[in-house]
């Protein structure tokens, strides 16, 4: 009789890194550079910039050609280019009808 064959068996792969799925969304990313020089509408913010965002109701606005001359009247207060009209929210540019505001870190457009 004579030796049975070795049989050759190849390897087995790997199996595949198991991936953990978290309840929990990830947090919405940080503000990149990009941010600080795109001008969003309200609706593209992250959803919670977006709920936290102050209300503001605009009731009036006076455009100039001179910046410094510029106002806008937010909450029946007058603001200037610059302001801040909470900690986190500052009045970045009065347009001939609308604003650039910036909100932690996000530039939004506001039309009036």
């Amino acid at each position: 009789m004579g030796a049975a064959p070795i049989l050759s068996v190849p390897p087995r792969p790997a199996p595949a890194p198991r991936v953990a799925i978290s309840a929990t969304p990830a947090p919405p990313p940080a503000p990149t550079a990009e941010a600080d020089t795109r001008i969003y509408t309200p609706s593209e913010l992250p959803a919670n910039i977006q709920r936290d965002l102050p209300k503001l109701v605009i009731g009036g606005a006076m455009y100039s050609e001179t910046p410094a001359n510029r106002m806008l009247i937010i909450n029946s207060q007058v603001f200037h280019e610059g302001d801040k009209l909470t900690s986190d929210l500052v009045l970045q540019e009065i347009r001939l009808k609308s604003a650039v505001l910036k909100y932690k870190g996000y530039r939004y457009g506001v039309s009036y």
